[in-house]
């Protein structure tokens, strides 16, 4: 896993995920609500400012090959 900091492109409350994009990363990166670290109800915007872990996502969501796992505000 590697640690990388970048943006929220995209998020649906509703849905209860999102888009994530760094640099230092291929393609676009799935985060799920439960990968959010911290108290409370938390979401992310678009534009947010984020650190997160990034791995390969070998069964896929929505067609990402890779997930965000303790995503964090930067």
């Amino acid at each position: 896993m590697q640690t990388v900091d970048g943006e929220c492109v995209r998020w649906s409350d509703d849905d209860g995920w999102g888009v994530l994009r760094s640099d230092a990363v291929a393609s676009e990166v799935f985060a799920h609500f439960s990968a959010l670290v911290g108290d409370g109800y938390l979401s992310l915007r678009p534009g947010d400012r984020v650190r997160f872990d990034v791995e390969p996502y070998p069964s896929g969501q929505d067609g990402f090959v890779f997930r965000a796992n303790d995503v964090r505000f930067a």
